[in-house]
């Protein structure tokens, strides 16, 4: 059935030009970005491990794996599928290659398979791209799924799609599940049996958040700060109403600092808070004086998390299923997240006996809950208790490379 996916690939490509072409050439970032896209992987003289991570989340929890296999000198090259997990893999690992992944067209793929040498294909979470497992099988390659994890709503697509991903799913060689309900559904969508393991979050064994930086501190100011993580729209202004709340009551000197999940929407943001009347700044340019601090730099969420007083976990309120709940709890916060953290059930299934997660239902509630952990001088005490039980579930990292330890070596 991967001809029909081609097919729909075809037709989408040639259906879709009048609108994608004009929105590519109107920017030379996107020009950019599209021509990577086309290009195939570089050439490589040795067998070479290709780990792909779609955006900035899955970035993040291929990081520690990342780390090791660089350690271990082999050849690697890491692609992502948009430019902000391109950025932040670059920044932290300027020593590898990383690019944008090309498109999952059939000879563009069978090209980068072959000209790269590929010998084992890690995809990250949840990257079911069919040309490009396929490619890289029928090159007698290994597939490996690394910390997979499935939601709700992409496992009821993936069921209706059945038909096309379950011959894919059952080349894959190995699949190291996140918890035991993704291991059920990656099972039930066709990945064999015994070629499937349970083998954790490697969000969990993520090294603990840099100390901030003199230039970080000097570019923010001061706080007591209020932090909006990944936030996505609408919750920023959420954010600003409640923290205008807060700041017209029992917490005057409140700061607001601002951190859109995509780079691309700063614009907006500043315009957002502009017409809302309060004072802001880039953190790039600096900010201290500013009211309200827009973020528009890489890298920098889990430091700024433990500069925070109060944390707001975006994508929850959005209808986007939530983004990294344990990141906060690692730099010793505890959290207020929305309804819509159905892409971190497993996270919130870790977290939820510590006390550390406070669930609004509607951006009415939101003042009202930060002011009540704003009035408590404990609030995030609890943070560190669920940090120390945490580590208990660390171990996905060694596991994940015993998955790949074939690499180099023979097909399993």
């Amino acid at each position: 059935m991967i001809w029909l996916y081609n097919v729909l690939w075809a037709a989408a490509l040639i259906l879709g030009a009048p609108v994608w072409l004009p929105w590519v050439l109107l920017s030379s970032a996107r020009r950019r970005g599209f021509r990577e896209r086309w290009s195939p992987l570089p050439v490589r003289s040795q067998q070479t491990l290709w780990v792909h991570a779609a955006s900035v989340g899955e970035a993040e929890a291929a990081m520690p794996l990342l780390a090791r296999l660089q350690e271990q000198g082999l050849s690697l090259i890491v692609t992502t599928s948009t430019a902000t997990g391109r950025g932040r893999l670059r920044e932290r690992f300027p020593g590898l290659t990383v690019r944008l992944a090309p498109l999952d067209l059939p000879g563009l793929i069978q090209v980068s398979v072959r000209r790269a040498r590929v010998q084992t294909l890690v995809l990250v979470e949840t990257e079911l791209w069919p040309n490009m497992m396929r490619a890289v099988s029928v090159a007698d390659g290994r597939v490996v799924i690394v910390s997979a994890r499935i939601s709700d709503r992409s496992y009821r697509w993936y069921l209706r799609a059945r038909v096309l991903f379950a011959p894919l799913l059952r080349r894959v060689d190995r699949l190291g599940a996140r918890s035991e309900a993704d291991l059920a559904r990656f099972i039930a969508l066709g990945v064999r049996e015994e070629r499937a393991t349970l083998t954790g979050d490697l969000k969990l064994d993520r090294p603990p958040p840099e100390a901030a930086s003199d230039e970080l501190r000097n570019a923010i100011g001061r706080g007591p700060f209020l932090i909006g993580g990944s936030t996505h729209a609408g919750e920023e202004e959420a954010l600003l109403r409640a923290w205008s709340e807060l700041r017209k009551g029992a917490a005057p000197e409140l700061r607001l600092l601002l951190v859109p999940r995509h780079l691309q929407r700063v614009p907006a943001v500043c315009a957002l808070v502009e017409r809302h009347g309060a004072s802001f700044g880039l953190r790039s340019e600096g900010a201290r004086q500013a009211d309200v601090v827009i973020v528009d730099t890489l890298g920098e969420l889990a430091t700024l998390y433990g500069l925070a007083e109060l944390v707001f976990s975006g994508g929850t309120l959005a209808d986007v299923g939530g983004h990294n709940l344990i990141e906060p709890v690692q730099a010793g916060r505890v959290l207020v997240h929305g309804p819509h953290i159905e892409n971190q059930r497993h996270q919130e299934q870790l977290l939820r006996p510590f006390g550390v997660l406070h669930r609004v239902r509607a951006p009415e509630d939101l003042a009202r809950v930060l002011g009540e952990l704003w009035a408590d001088p404990e609030r995030n005490a609890r943070a560190a208790a669920a940090r120390e039980g945490l580590l208990a579930h660390r171990g996905a990292l060694e596991l994940t490379l015993k998955l790949l330890r074939p690499a180099g070596g023979p097909r399993a």
